[in-house]
């Protein structure tokens, strides 16, 4: 008579070559089995090669876990990433405000910032968010367009075209210049010079100095030297962003004088570097720009489309169109698969896996499904922030027990098999 082999008799070493044939929620339910399955399934093993597949929790890039809070374990990274996928989260207004604005935000691992109208307000994060603990405050004489937080330091641009640098701590030193005839829609920094990009049709290059032995500039500000480079663009100026390494920066127009709304230019020597080679419509301005690394970047804008750029080949080598047809504010990115943009339309957020043709899900972000844009977005693994005119909104998709809110069905792209098992 024979011997029988029996799964659970293996020796663990089989085991794992076995269970990491299988897929990550087979895997949850083997560990439901018995307490050694149980024990061999935590182990990170089976989980390494699975954690950099997942869409928003993959964290592979190093840009994006910077920024969040917290950082998944192996394990959870499915789980948290399936509920992205079906559309179970919680939403939270973090605050609102009377008057209808066009707020900006920025997400730092530590940090949660928010502007607009006269006012940039730093938040710590926290589990239990309050809108009135916020370790940040800066009042302005005019209203903030566009900021940036750079290591210790608020950079923003104003409509009055004035560029500020404020600390954030310290003893909250200050400087300002007259950048602009104009509003100031786009700001970016390295660590040596501030970007700045105005309605008047104009980029400027600032070099700033941290340490400056210079009897003009006041004690405890933050020196900006005049500006470095004037380059006349003769359209307006909606975005600007500079690529990881501060070697160049893209600036998005609105498309309406140049044949092109789209511009790659060399930091140190302020020329054209990259002619990115597409038929554009007219009108088609670029709102919103996002580096995946020094070679590739994304774009959105009133095109209604998602653009990935790839430098070496001066192609959009892929694009996305919004699935309602409208025109993509903002957008963001973990720098791997996953992307996010906010429309036009009744604040509806839609998640993007860059390896995939269709959208992902719908999120719209205010119960209300309130009519207006989502002017301003980003997200962590666990989390997703939106600014529409008048509401700050949370979504956390970290929970066990979310009601589902898939609604990816209302329009025609294939169903995501979702079940609560997940």
């Amino acid at each position: 008579m024979t011997n029988v082999w029996r799964l659970d008799t293996l020796p663990s070493e089989i085991l794992i070559i076995i269970f990491d044939y299988c897929h990550a929620f087979d895997l949850v339910r083997l560990s439901e089995v018995c307490k050694r399955f149980y024990n061999i399934v935590q182990d990170d093993t089976l989980w390494i090669k699975k954690s950099k597949l997942p869409l928003v929790t993959n964290q592979i890039s190093k840009r994006f876990r910077d920024r969040c809070n917290p950082l998944l374990c192996l394990r959870q990274k499915w789980h948290v990433s399936r509920n992205w996928e079906c559309g179970r989260y919680m939403e939270r207004t973090l605050f609102w405000e009377r008057s209808k604005l066009m707020p900006w935000i920025q997400l730092k691992q530590n940090s949660l910032w928010w502007g607009a109208n006269v006012q940039i307000l730093g938040y710590r994060r926290t589990e239990y968010f309050d809108a009135y603990d916020f370790f940040h405050n800066s009042m302005y004489s005019k209203d903030v367009c566009k900021f940036v937080v750079k290591d210790n330091y608020v950079i923003s641009g104003h409509v009055d075209g004035m560029l500020e640098v404020q600390e954030i701590r310290g003893k909250g030193s200050f400087s300002s210049r007259n950048a602009h005839n104009s509003d100031i829609n786009a700001v970016d920094a390295t660590d040596y010079v501030i970007l700045t990009g105005s309605n008047d049709g104009n980029v400027k290059v600032w070099p700033i100095g941290m340490h400056m032995d210079d009897i003009s500039v006041p004690y405890g500000t933050i020196p900006i030297f005049p500006f470095s480079a004037h380059i006349p663009l003769s359209d307006r100026v909606w975005s600007l962003a500079a690529d990881p390494t501060g070697v160049k920066f893209a600036v998005g127009l609105s498309g309406n004088k140049n044949k092109s709304p789209l511009h790659i230019f060399d930091i140190e020597c302020y020329n054209e570097s990259d002619v990115l080679r597409h038929c554009w419509r007219k009108g088609a301005g670029v709102l919103g720009i996002v580096w995946e690394d020094p070679n590739t970047l994304l774009t959105c804008g009133y095109d209604t489309y998602v653009r990935k750029w790839d430098l070496r080949t001066a192609l959009c080598v892929n694009s996305w169109p919004d699935p309602t047809d409208a025109t993509v504010y903002c957008l963001s990115s973990d720098h791997a698969y996953t992307m996010v943009t906010g429309t036009q339309y009744h604040s509806k957020a839609v998640l993007w896996d860059q390896r995939q043709k269709n959208f992902v899900q719908i999120y719209f972000v205010h119960e209300s499904y309130e009519s207006s844009p989502i002017y301003s977005i980003c997200f962590d693994s666990t989390h997703l922030y939106a600014a529409t005119d008048q509401h700050f909104i949370q979504l956390t998709f970290s929970g066990h027990s979310y009601d589902e809110m898939n609604y990816r069905y209302m329009l025609d792209a294939p169903k995501i098999k979702c079940s609560k098992t997940d």
